[in-house]
């Protein structure tokens, strides 16, 4: 056999376990983090908007045949709202998470329009698909509310955090809004997923850079070639102002990742908070208090179930003030 049909046999044997070794990983890596449903922990408090004295109405909405389950919170009539804020919810239990901040900007006299992603809470779904699956729901409760009389014609804001901000700011690409308040977004969806498996150590940190370029792929497939738009892209092609908040000790969204560093476009304010992490609408405090409901290991359910019933609620989710007044003050500039 001649040298080089040797080599070639070679080449093709060691790109076929490259593929072999990446392909795998990089398949159970993303159904690990967006094969499954996003509900409520049995254990946590979920604020209603009852607490909030908030009137809260049902609104179906429909995007590329998939229901999503939204809701319009206000505190006033509808009709007699200044503005519409399409809130969009991160990681967890959709909107149910985040009933305070959304009473905190129904509470200024706007109606708020929050919709569980695909796959969330009260939206259907076997599992949540990817990271612009969140755009799509801003994207539908955009349509929402544009086919609600109520709201129609007057200014929209969208404003998210984490994964919600990701996907207001990709969805700013496709509709047309006023204004856009990201809150630790990431820029690039599948630098995040390698990002994150680079926090988990061991092979995880090894693995990150070799499952990124399948991770686009898996983004395009699902998604098309909005499934790796970056934020800062997105925020470019729209031109709309935003807002870009994060915290410089953001342990879940890297800050030289984020959508706040990459982003160089003029329409663009950026505030980064130098002793805030992954919830800096939150007070330090209220973030400290939060931490405390990671790395649990508890021998029984009951002993879970007696922490959880104690934790103070109230306190781990205490806003900052002025961060708010700020957001606030954007929203009022539009």
């Amino acid at each position: 056999m001649e040298w080089y049909f040797t080599l070639i046999i070679a080449v093709a044997v060691t790109a076929l376990f490259a593929l072999i070794f990446t392909v795998g990983p990089a398949v159970i890596i993303y159904k690990s983090a967006f094969g499954r449903r996003q509900d409520k922990n049995p254990f946590f408090k979920y604020y209603t908007e009852n607490d909030f004295g908030l009137t809260a109405e049902h609104m179906s909405v429909y995007y590329c045949g998939m229901h999503l389950a939204g809701t319009i919170y206000s505190v006033k009539p509808v009709e007699e709202c200044e503005k519409v804020v399409i809130f969009q919810h991160g990681f967890g239990a959709g909107s149910s998470s985040y009933i305070t901040e959304i009473a905190h900007f129904a509470g200024q006299g706007n109606a708020v329009i929050a919709v569980d992603a695909y796959g969330c809470n009260n939206s259907q779904g076997k599992n949540i698909k990817g990271f612009y699956a969140g755009a799509e729901a801003v994207i539908a409760a955009y349509i929402g509310v544009n086919c609600e009389k109520r709201l129609a014609g007057k200014p929209v804001v969208l404003v998210g955090h984490s994964w919600g901000a990701y996907s207001v700011l990709a969805a700013s690409a496709t509709v047309k809004v006023d204004g856009v308040v990201a809150i630790s977004a990431f820029d690039s969806p599948a630098k995040c997923v390698c990002d994150i498996l680079k926090k988990t150590g061991g092979l995880g940190r090894l693995y990150a850079p070799l499952v990124y370029g399948w991770v686009r792929l898996i983004n395009l497939i699902k998604f098309g070639f909005k499934g790796n738009l970056k934020a800062s892209t997105a925020i470019k092609k729209s031109g709309v102002k935003a807002l870009l908040i994060h915290g410089e000790m953001d342990n879940v969204v890297n800050l030289k990742n984020s959508a706040a560093v990459k982003c160089a476009d003029k329409n663009a304010i950026k505030l980064i908070l130098p002793d805030k992490r992954h919830n800096p609408y939150n007070t330090v405090s209220a973030e400290d208090k939060l931490a405390e409901l990671g790395g649990n290991k508890f021998e029984s359910e009951e002993q879970a179930k007696d922490f959880f019933e104690n934790f103070d609620w109230k306190a781990a989710t205490e806003e900052d003030e002025e961060v708010m007044k700020k957001i606030d003050g954007f929203i009022e500039s539009l």
